[in-house]
């Protein structure tokens, strides 16, 4: 099978050229959370404006609510109930699509211990180029487990089967330092591609001190003379941190410090939050709806215990508001502050920090030149393969 996008070039022995056309297989298989709809949905906005035409089929099971943009495609994935089910059956879908269509490359974007095998399996048995892309810190998570046997599968999961993607991919995107050493530990000779995730500028960008001031009132917080106005949010979880947050709450308010700290987001630790002084519990917002509160707020705290390069510390940042957060994977790379020890928090809130900007890491054409680079280098490497195997 000749990739499509790539077939003329192949057939020249020219790979160094840019294609007029690429055809991507993006594997999103079972299920898509909010934060990868929103990289999904920022990549493909900013591949609109390239040269290169993208032609881009989501392989995902067609349950899931569709991304505008890509071509949703259910190869027969089903509805696996394990990690282990989930690459044996992702992996015969995968195969099995680029069988039946020309494809240049697959493209893994989540999950990369069980996608990032899919799909280098299926790469191998298709030929097909892979870029895997890891966006969270996989190799350190089993030190998050609840016990023992959690642990080892957690482990045995990320940090044994999980160098399979770090071993065979073509080529691998991280978000930033902490994910290029994370690879490059693990296979020096590894061709990693540093950048970070787009943000949708129109959605999140600043406001005049008069709208802010509006937004206050608006949103019911108080005035920007009267109080304080700290947010946070996300999942309410041990994971992101929210046992540090609610212990920081409450010692704010013993010290008698007038703050509010909205928080956004629901999960189990929910039901402790409307017990915690100075605690306003907003619950979910939609993601259209949040950037009012990154504007009208002082503060943005995110305490999670494990991360990659959070959304909402871009998104923030998009909307001038200083950040604090704990010193894991991409964040220090974002945040107005990083900090290690929990328990240094509720004075850390206390500092006033400078409205921030995003650099120009995150600059649109920086990142949409970025991405296409690595998009048609990475297929070149099944171009070049095939050019040398035609007769």
């Amino acid at each position: 099978m000749i990739p499509s996008g790539w077939a003329r070039w192949a057939r020249c022995s020219i790979v160094s050229e840019r294609p007029n056309s690429l055809h991507l297989g993006v594997l999103g298989g079972t299920g898509l959370p909010g934060n990868v709809r929103t990289f999904l949905s920022n990549f493909r906005t900013l591949l609109q404006e390239a040269l290169v035409d993208f032609d881009c089929d989501l392989i995902l099971s067609d349950d899931v609510v569709p991304i505008s943009g890509y071509r949703t495609i259910d190869p027969g994935i089903g509805d696996p109930d394990c990690a282990v089910d989930v690459i044996r059956t992702l992996t015969t879908a995968t195969t099995a699509y680029a069988r039946s269509r020309p494809v240049d490359l697959f493209v893994q974007v989540t999950k990369f211990p069980v996608h990032g095998v899919a799909s280098v399996l299926a790469g191998r048995r298709t030929g097909v180029p892979v870029l895997t892309r890891l966006a969270g810190d996989n190799f350190r998570e089993h030190r998050l487990s609840t016990g023992p046997a959690d642990r080892a599968r957690t482990f045995a999961l990320n940090n044994l089967l999980g160098r399979l993607p770090v071993r065979l991919a073509d080529a691998t995107i991280v978000l930033g330092p902490h994910g290029r050493e994370a690879i490059r530990s693990r296979n020096a000779g590894a061709t990693v591609h540093e950048i970070p995730q787009p943000v949708d500028r129109e959605r999140f960008s600043r406001v005049t001190s008069e709208r802010r001031r509006a937004l206050r009132a608006d949103l019911g917080m108080p005035s920007v003379n009267e109080s304080r106005v700290l947010l946070t949010v996300g999942r309410l979880t041990r994971r992101k941190g929210t046992h540090h947050l609610l212990r920081a709450a409450r010692e704010l308010a013993a010290r008698g410090i007038n703050y509010r700290w909205y928080v956004l987001g629901d999960g189990p630790l929910g039901e402790e939050l409307p017990a915690v002084p100075l605690i306003e519990s907003v619950g979910r917002v939609p993601h259209d709806r949040i950037a009012d509160y990154y504007r009208a707020a002082d503060l943005l705290v995110h305490p999670s215990l494990i991360e990659g390069l959070p959304n909402v510390l871009l998104e923030a940042t998009a909307c001038g508001l200083p950040s604090l957060a704990r010193d894991v994977g991409e964040c220090g790379t974002v945040a107005s502050r990083t900090y290690d020890d929990p328990s240094a928090l509720s004075e850390l809130v206390t500092y006033e920090y400078e409205r921030p900007t995003l650099d120009e890491r995150f600059d649109p054409d920086r990142l949409r030149e970025a991405f296409v680079e690595t998009l048609v280098e990475t297929a070149a490497t099944g171009a070049q393969y095939l050019g040398a195997n035609i007769s």
